[in-house]
């Protein structure tokens, strides 16, 4: 799977063979089609979602440290930003002609909306204990909510500069969290 972002970086994600791989690999191709029987597409598939959950496996710990939800959410959003303009594989999910990878890693997106969605839930089951969020908020909408907010920022930014702290402050006070955090949190 290193070996197919290795070749995904340098040609891009539709610009590359089976062939390109085993050669990056040092494998044979009888050796990748061993562990990918149905080929480029299976591989292609298979290294998609294991990008996308190291991304979002690396953003939880570096945010880990921080307290509120607000700064979880705008370090986030800014670091995820970053590194999704640094990786061909990521940032290829926010091109127009994407249905390759979009295909590939459509088998893991009900499995990556509810990993993030839960992740976001405890945080707000913590935010609840601190009293930053408002009354009657419920979590799991909340959560389902902030995790489609989240989602969406940052493969489809519409003119937001997710890499300016500032910037993805503003936004995720008035857009993610203006009903969700309390009155005094905003």
């Amino acid at each position: 799977m290193r070996a197919t972002l290795r070749c995904a970086e340098r040609s891009g994600v539709s610009g590359f063979s089976l062939e390109d791989v085993a050669s990056e690999s040092g494998l044979s191709r009888t050796s990748i089609y061993r562990h990918f029987p149905d080929g480029r597409s299976q591989l292609l598939e298979e290294t998609a979602t294991w990008e996308v959950a190291r991304f979002w496996t690396g953003l939880a710990i570096g945010v880990a440290h921080l307290e509120s939800l607000e700064d979880r959410l705008v370090e986030g959003l800014v670091v995820g930003a970053k590194r999704m303009n640094q990786s061909r594989i990521l940032a290829n999910l926010m091109e127009p002609d994407v249905s390759e990878l979009a295909g590939a890693l459509e088998p893991a997106r009900p499995l990556l909306h509810t990993l993030v969605r839960d992740y976001v839930a405890e945080t707000l089951v913590l935010e609840a204990d601190a009293g930053r969020l408002a009354d009657g908020v419920d979590v799991a909408e909340a959560a389902d909510y902030l995790t489609r907010m989240t989602l969406s920022a940052l493969t489809s930014p519409a003119g937001v500069d997710f890499t300016d702290p500032e910037q993805t402050r503003r936004v995720v006070r008035t857009q993610f969290l203006g009903g969700i955090s309390a009155p005094d949190q905003v």
